[in-house]
């Protein structure tokens, strides 16, 4: 592989991570948080009350791992709206926001 930009080098970058970042997408669903099951709701409602459009989803994990001892529920908002959505459950709940594979 040269040094030019070809298409092999976009590939070479593609696969390892070297591309441009894409700007945030409004249709685009990502997590904003890995909370346990009794806050889940709680910051829903608060994150859509500041106009921040979200859902929460229980998970549904067959064991209690090292990660959680409890029953946890993932919170989804729009790609654009992240920042914002995890700034707001920092603030309410005093910690940054888990997210589940991370």
């Amino acid at each position: 592989m040269g040094t030019s930009d070809g298409p092999g080098r976009s590939l070479w970058n593609w696969a390892f991570g070297k591309h441009e970042p894409r700007p945030p997408d409004p249709g685009r669903t990502v997590e904003a948080a890995w909370v346990p099951t009794w806050q889940a709701q709680m910051l829903t409602d608060e994150l859509v009350a500041e106009g921040i459009p979200a859902v929460v989803t229980d998970d549904f994990g067959m064991y209690i791992t090292t990660y959680s001892r409890e029953p946890m529920s993932r919170i989804f908002v729009t790609e654009d709206r992240l920042a914002e959505a995890e700034a707001l459950i920092e603030e309410i709940t005093g910690d940054p926001p888990r997210h589940r594979n991370h």
